[in-house]
C-alpha cells in the first residue's frame, strides 16, 4: 500500500425533518444505504443505527455537520413532507464541531449563483490540497438558485515509527496484508510503546490504541465479545473502556492489524424528492455519501466531504496477548478530549481489508 492515500467521505442532499426517534432493526433501511460498488459494506447517516451481522458499517460526522449547518441557516428542525424517519434522526443527533480538530474541518453554505461551488472547491483545496470530490456528484443536479451546504473533514495520523509489514494472513476468510509485530521479533520496543492496551480479557475481547504523532488524536481498535444493538452503543462501549494512563504493549505480545482500504459511495434515496415543510419552494433533491479511508503501517488518512443542496420545485498479562484484528472488529477516530468519535467503522468481513 502506498503511504499517503486519503480517506474520503462525501455526502450530498437537499432538505430534512425533526423528532427524537430510536431506530430498530426493522427500520434499518431508512438509516443505511448499500455501497454502489457491491462490497458487503453499508454507509449509515447516524450512529444510532443497528449493526448488521454480515456487513461492514461506516459512519462519518460530515453528513451530520452539513445537515446542522443547513438547519442553522434554514431553521431547525428541518421537516420533510412526506415525513422522513432519516431526517428525523438527523435532527435528533446534532454533532458538536468542537469534537473535531478545527484545523481539519471546513464548513460553508450558500446559493449556487452566489459562488458557493467555487467557495467549496477553494476550501477543499486549502484543507486537503485537492479539488472537492463531492462536487462532481452534486453539480449535475443543481440549478443556479439552489442552496448548498457543505462540510469536510481531512485528517492525517502518522505513526512515529512505521510498524513492520507482516505479509498476508488469513483474517475474515481471506488472506490480507497486515502490519504490527510478532513476539519473537527483536528490537520491537519502540513499536510496543506505540500501542496502548486499554482493556484486555482475551483475543476476542480487547481495546487498543495506536499512538500517533498528534497527541490530541486517538486511533482505537477493538474486538468485542458480543454483538451490540447499534453502532452508537458499540462505539460508546469502546470509549468507556479507555484508561487515563493505559499501559503499553510488552515483549511477548503479538500485534496484527489488517491494512484497510475504503472507497465507497452510497445514495440515501429515502431523503430525496421531499418538500421542506413550511418552505413550499424547497425540496431535498439528492442524498449521496462517499467514504474513502486508508490505514497501513505508516498511519491513517481521512478526507470526508458532505454537501446538502436545497432546490425549488490493563494489567500485565501472564500469557502473551494476541492483539489480532480479525473481523469482526471496530475502528474509531476521536479527539482525545471529545466524548464522541467523528469516524466509526464496523468491519464484519474482509472485503475492505486489502492493499491498495
Amino acid at each position: 500500500m502506498k503511504h499517503g492515500f486519503p480517506i474520503l467521505a462525501m455526502v450530498l442532499f437537499v432538505a430534512a425533518t425533526s423528532v427524537n426517534w430510536a431506530p430498530n432493526a426493522e427500520e434499518l433501511k431508512w438509516l443505511q444505504a448499500p455501497a454502489v460498488n457491491g462490497h458487503g459494506t453499508t454507509l449509515t447517516a447516524v450512529l444510532d443505527t443497528p449493526v448488521p451481522e454480515d456487513k461492514n458499517l461506516l459512519w462519518c460526522a460530515t453528513l451530520q455537520m452539513a445537515w446542522d449547518r443547513a438547519g442553522k441557516d434554514l431553521g431547525l428542525p428541518i421537516l420533510l413532507e412526506p415525513p422522513s424517519k432519516l431526517a428525523d434522526a438527523l435532527n435528533g443527533h446534532p454533532f458538536d464541531s468542537r469534537w473535531v480538530d478545527s484545523k481539519a474541518t471546513f464548513v460553508t453554505g450558500g446559493r449556487v449563483d452566489a459562488g458557493v461551488l467555487t467557495k467549496i472547491d477553494d476550501g477543499a483545496r486549502a484543507l486537503a490540497g485537492r479539488e472537492s470530490k463531492v462536487l462532481k456528484y452534486l453539480t449535475p443536479g443543481l440549478d443556479r438558485t439552489d442552496l448548498v451546504f457543505f462540510a469536510m473533514i481531512h485528517k492525517e495520523l502518522q505513526f512515529e515509527k512505521p510498524f513492520g509489514r507482516l505479509g498476508k494472513w488469513p483474517l475474515g476468510g481471506h488472506k490480507v496484508p497486515c502490519f504490527g509485530f510478532m513476539p519473537e521479533q527483536k528490537e520491537t520496543a519502540a513499536l510496543q510503546k506505540q500501542v496502548k492496551v486499554h482493556h484486555y480479557v482475551s483475543k476476542d475481547d480487547f481495546v487498543i490504541e495506536l499512538i500517533n504523532k498528534d497527541g490530541d488524536e486517538q486511533l482505537l481498535l477493538a474486538r468485542v465479545p458480543e454483538p451490540h444493538t447499534t453502532l452508537e452503543t458499540l462505539s460508546g462501549g469502546v470509549v468507556k473502556q479507555l484508561l487515563p494512563e493505559a499501559p503499553t504493549a510488552t515483549h511477548g505480545d503479538l500485534l496484527m492489524v489488517p491494512n484497510i482500504v475504503v472507497d465507497e459511495v452510497a445514495r440515501f434515496s429515502e431523503l430525496e424528492g421531499r418538500r421542506v415543510k413550511d418552505k413550499a419552494d424547497l425540496i431535498l433533491k439528492q442524498a449521496l455519501q462517499s467514504i474513502e479511508f486508508n490505514m497501513d503501517e505508516a498511519g491513517v488518512k481521512l478526507s470526508s466531504e458532505a454537501a446538502i443542496s436545497f432546490g425549488c420545485s490493563a494489567q500485565m498479562q501472564v500469557e502473551p496477548r494476541l492483539l489480532v484484528l480479525k473481523p469482526p472488529f471496530v475502528l474509531l477516530m476521536k479527539r482525545r478530549d471529545a466524548p464522541q468519535p467523528y469516524f466509526v467503522a464496523w468491519f464484519a468481513n474482509a472485503d475492505l481489508l486489502r492493499a491498495k
